[in-house]
């Protein structure tokens, strides 16, 4: 899925409110079909087997996303937490070499410790978005081609033994990241969530028909509960946006400075 597809770049609370619209408006229209329908409609029989089918695959579907949400946003909780493991080791690792090359690592080490934290406080932009994450990634190579032209130094062989695989530890972790930001539910996957949702909206409208008062109230709360479930599900497929966010995991990098400055 990509960051400027419509779905994702519509704020959405404004999604979830054209859909509980969408939802009533659906119950409302299937009401009216079946008083055109008056003879079918009131034989509920088969109704009620057609509307705990859609509830079924709506129920069904709800659960299946959900967890495709839910796996994804814990793929992006471990991908920080791994790439602040891999920068914690980083830092210590530059303790293995000469004070002149120390301190340049140090340098660069916390230029990209900035950028990481700076890639996590960013509205969503995406034009600014891959320009920071494309310079936290020239920023990684630009350690790593340090830490190769010093390993051709026989007096640096203990240092380049460990930060090299430590290097290229941060280089995989930073590409885990990247993927699990990108790596969301299906846009396809979700408009069928919607059109199940709608579908169920109309035959409960459709096959009520039979009943001398329609309890709106009801039938309000449902749509309102359904709506609410969806964008908790979306919620945890959007990292950048919504109520649910990986704030304590990003603590922890913003916690990584101080670890610097105690490794000075």
């Amino acid at each position: 899925m990509k960051d400027n597809s419509i779905f994702y770049a519509t704020d959405l609370w404004l999604i979830m409110l054209l859909l509980f619209v969408m939802l009533v408006v659906a119950t409302y229209v299937g009401m009216h079909v079946g008083l055109i329908r008056k003879p079918y409609a009131t034989a509920t029989d088969e109704h009620s087997v057609v509307i705990a089918s859609v509830l079924g695959l709506q129920g069904l579907l709800l659960a299946f996303t959900f967890a495709m949400a839910g796996s994804r946003f814990e793929a992006r909780r471990q991908s920080i937490s791994d790439e602040n493991t891999g920068i914690r080791t980083v830092i210590m690792m530059a303790d293995l070499y000469e004070p002149a090359e120390r301190q340049e690592f140090r340098k660069e080490i916390k230029a990209y410790l900035d950028t990481r934290i700076k890639y996590y406080e960013m509205d969503f932009k995406p034009t600014l978005l891959a320009a920071t994450r494309e310079k936290s990634r020239l920023l990684i190579l630009t350690i790593w081609k340090r830490a190769v032209r010093l390993s051709r130094n026989p007096d640096n062989q203990l240092a380049s033994e460990q930060m090299i695989p430590a290097l290229h530890e941060l280089l995989k972790v930073q590409e885990a990241r990247h993927t699990a930001v990108r790596d969301r539910v299906p846009d396809p996957i979700v408009y069928m969530l919607f059109i199940l949702s709608l579908a169920t909206a109309f035959f409960a409208g459709y096959a009520g028909i039979g009943r001398k008062r329609r309890d709106w109230l009801a039938i309000l709360i449902f749509h309102f509960l359904v709506a609410i479930v969806i964008y908790i599900t979306l919620v945890l497929d959007r990292p950048r946006r919504g109520i649910i966010k990986l704030n304590d995991m990003h603590q922890m990098t913003v916690e990584l400075r101080k670890f610097y400055k105690e490794a000075l």
